[in-house]
């Protein structure tokens, strides 16, 4: 009858998992991320591009890519890397500023 209650319960449960400061405490939760970076995370998109080195026009180009119409070719793997997310982001319609994950394999033609 005089117990805690639930959420009492529930609390000390979650301090009890909580890792233990040098005096016995339990340190503080962590904080939530921001929600600038909660929505940069959710809205996070993945592409695998594969790129090819055309040996007679001595260029690497966009061999395959899940993005419909990304066609481009650079004198230099570096070179090719640097255009991809700009071109992907215009090509999808998104902001400037949107996180991309691109990850690039080098194909044989």
């Amino acid at each position: 009858m005089f117990g805690p209650s639930d959420s009492e319960a529930g609390t000390a449960r979650a301090e009890a998992d909580r890792p233990l400061d040098s005096d016995g405490t339990a340190l503080p939760a962590p904080s939530p991320l921001p929600s600038e970076h909660e929505d940069r995370a959710m809205m996070a998109r993945t592409f695998t591009v594969r790129c090819a080195w055309n040996e007679a026009a001595g260029v690497f180009f966009v061999h395959d890519s899940p993005v419909p119409g990304l066609a481009t070719e650079a004198p230099t793997m570096p070179a090719l890397l640097c255009k991809l997310p700009g071109m992907i982001r215009d090509l999808l319609g998104l902001e400037d500023d949107a996180y991309l994950d691109i990850y690039v394999e080098r194909v044989k033609r």
